[in-house]
């Protein structure tokens, strides 16, 4: 067992039983915390919002003192998580920054700045790699509207695909 998961079983017992149920090979530090990061944000919206102060204590942690592996699970799979499923929540991602320590706010600002004008992963990847997400010419008749991801989330009806679409995407 990671120590990221020993340390989110032991703060916050009612999410141990979820990701206990997660496939052995989906279990990444960093998929756990962004399941961690769905989870604070979802306790947030419900008024808890001192049981949240643990998870922002554990990714400075990691961010400032762990290693490679576990300072990446802090920084994209818990706070690009919080960034990005806020995003879609009346709350939005600002309401978070009052807990971030020093070296998580670094990374915060930093994650806002790749993200400028992105909607989804798919273009923060593509900007950082050089890709194209443009079609083909050839593919000029295949036009089709490109949605933002509140107009997907609205059609979804799988709690699973919605909280899958929030992590991914960005309003």
């Amino acid at each position: 067992m990671s120590r990221i998961l020993t340390e989110i079983k032991s703060a916050y017992p009612s999410l141990a039983t979820a990701l206990s149920s997660l496939p052995e090979d989906e279990t990444s530090d960093s998929r756990l915390m962004a399941e961690l990061a769905s989870y604070v944000v979802d306790s947030f919206e419900a008024g808890h919002t001192e049981d949240i102060r643990p998870a922002f204590e554990l990714a400075e942690r990691l961010i400032a003192t762990g290693p490679d592996e576990e300072r990446h699970a802090a920084v994209v799979g818990f706070l690009e998580t919080v960034q990005n499923v806020a995003s879609h929540r009346k709350c939005g991602s600002t309401a978070f920054e009052y807990l971030l320590g020093t070296m998580s706010l670094r990374a915060w600002a930093e994650l806002t700045e790749m993200w400028k004008g992105k909607m989804s992963l798919a273009e923060v990847v593509a900007s950082e790699t050089g890709a194209t997400l443009q079609p083909r010419w050839w593919q000029f008749w295949k036009r089709r509207s490109k949605r933002s991801p509140s107009e997907l989330l609205n059609e979804v009806q799988s709690p699973e695909l919605r909280k899958i679409i929030e992590q991914i995407t960005r309003e």
